[in-house]
């Protein structure tokens, strides 16, 4: 039972009472007919009682997520049917699941009370650019007592500079990819075990009429994003993205993780980067066609945080929610098949379910105490956060924009050796050339140019928040990787 109650949810009943009394007496002679005497008027008293009650206020949560719509309908009736909600008169929740990139803005316009889900790369940037509120309130250090500090050697709390609480994760997730097997035995493809393998050249042998691999635009997906930022840190920054352009050559960038999520599921492609809920739903929708995978060679567990707005002018009734979502009660809707992700409070496990969800509730449990004594990658926040930017828009730039002349480029190699006109080194040197990292000239006297190494990531990220400077420079990097690409595609033997 939640002890919040909203500022303003007193009950106020006004009571007018108005008497109506002796509208006047009076006697009159007349002559009654059959009877000649004289009769009095009636005397009449008239009380009316009227009772005006004003109805209890309706309060509407605003909640800036990147949380799919199936798991934003799940919460809400969730949460809506709560003594949580009907203590504060929350009758409603307006859902708000842009691209990371507008956050700042929708939060300044004071558009938002919670904030909720997308990693904590993008809640560290908010931390730093002062967009969260801090959780000091005793309510808020209660309910983040629940959370242990740290799963599987990942820290699921932050404090800003001033040591307050900013964020708490509300579930934990892993990263990898999803497999449909009946696509991949129809196409005579392995199942791949490992990044690198996503990489191999057999992959892209039926390009360019057949992606085989579905990925998400970097921008549109931070789940995909951090599978790249774990494939960029696992291998080193110039072997990553090496890696990087040979996986894009061989996908479809079908939209945002849902829309990667269904190419899968449909049999569209044989392979999907994935967040490991994706996995666990597609798996458990498609017993023995589906599998989630855990790389073999890198993979991280993730924190998935909730926090407050800074500019809410409604922070007890966001208050309410993080209380919520970080009780056990919260907590065991991530067990909903429609959610299936791994909670961070145990006691979720110990709640009632249907019955039905007994099995599905029992494998969860299990992947919680395996992923729990798990070792990842050690993935290093602080340099994610440093290129948060320039990471995501380079990729943009020279796998998305000018996707059209990669994948030509990466289908004559494939195409060279699928014939045996190369072998594997010469794959391997002519991918090597193809993924190259791009060197852009200086725009003016204070934006210099440089090659995409990792210093000069960091050095430019800033200066990707303004619009025209994003501009240019993402025109830049496609227009010199389109020119590469061709370059290197008019090289490749063909007979």
């Amino acid at each position: 039972m939640s002890e919040f109650r909203s500022s303003g949810s007193s009950r106020n009943v006004i009571m007018a009472i108005i008497v109506i009394a002796l509208i006047g007496v009076s006697l009159y002679t007349g002559f009654l007919l059959g009877g000649g005497g004289v009769g009095p008027t009636t005397t009449t008293t008239t009380t009316t009682t009227t009772t005006t009650t004003t109805p209890p206020e309706e309060n509407t949560l605003k909640i800036l997520t990147r949380h799919s719509v199936a798991l934003q309908n799940l919460y809400e009736a969730a949460f809506l049917a709560t003594s949580f909600a009907e203590d504060n008169h929350i009758t409603d929740i307006s859902w708000n699941d842009p691209e990371d990139s507008f956050w700042d803005d929708i939060i300044a316009a004071g558009e938002a009370d919670v904030v909720w889900g997308g990693g904590p790369t993008i809640f560290d940037q908010l931390m730093v650019d002062g967009r969260l509120y801090p959780l000091t309130s005793a309510a808020m250090q209660a309910a983040a007592a629940r959370v242990p500090d740290e799963f599987g050697g990942v820290d699921l709390k932050r404090n800003n500079t001033a040591d307050q609480l900013a964020w708490v994760a509300a579930a934990v997730s892993t990263f990898g990819f999803t497999t449909n097997n009946y696509f991949l035995n129809s196409w005579s493809l392995d199942t791949p075990y490992s990044w690198s393998d996503l990489g191999n050249w057999t992959y892209g042998q039926y390009l360019p009429t057949l992606p085989t691999i579905a990925i998400s635009n970097a921008p549109f997906s931070s789940s995909n994003r951090r599978c790249y930022e774990i494939i960029s840190q696992g291998y080193g920054w110039e072997e990553g993205w090496d890696l990087l352009a040979r996986i894009a050559g061989n996908s479809q960038m079908p939209g945002g993780s849902s829309s990667v999520k269904a190419a899968v599921d449909n049999g569209a492609v044989g392979v999907a980067m994935s967040i490991d809920f994706y996995g666990y739903q597609s798996a458990y929708d498609r017993p023995g066609v589906c599998e989630y995978i855990v790389p073999s060679d890198y993979t991280v567990i993730n924190g998935d945080p909730i926090a407050i707005a800074a500019t809410s002018t409604q922070k007890d009734l966001a208050e309410v929610f993080v209380d919520y979502v970080l009780s056990a009660e919260g907590q065991a809707v991530w067990l909903d098949p429609s959610a299936m992700r791994l909670p961070v409070i145990e006691g979720a496990f110990a709640e009632p379910v249907d019955p039905a969800n007994e099995a599905l509730r029992d494998a969860l449990y299990l992947a919680y105490n395996t992923t729990k004594v798990s070792v990842g990658l050690d993935f290093n926040d602080t340099e994610s956060l440093s290129v948060s930017n320039s990471f995501k828009y380079y990729f943009e730039a020279v796998f998305y924009d000018a996707q059209t002349a990669l994948v030509n480029c990466w289908t004559k190699i494939v195409t060279a050796r699928d014939n045996g006109w190369i072998n594997e080194a010469q794959v391997d040197s002519y991918a090597a050339q193809m993924s190259e990292i791009i060197t852009v000239g200086d725009k003016n006297a204070t934006i210099t140019g440089g090659a995409f190494t990792l210093a000069y990531a960091q050095q430019i990220n800033a200066w990707l928040t303004d619009p025209v400077t994003l501009t240019w420079f993402e025109g830049q990097w496609t227009s010199l990787a389109i020119t590469q690409y061709d370059a290197i595609a008019a090289t490749v033997p063909t007979s």
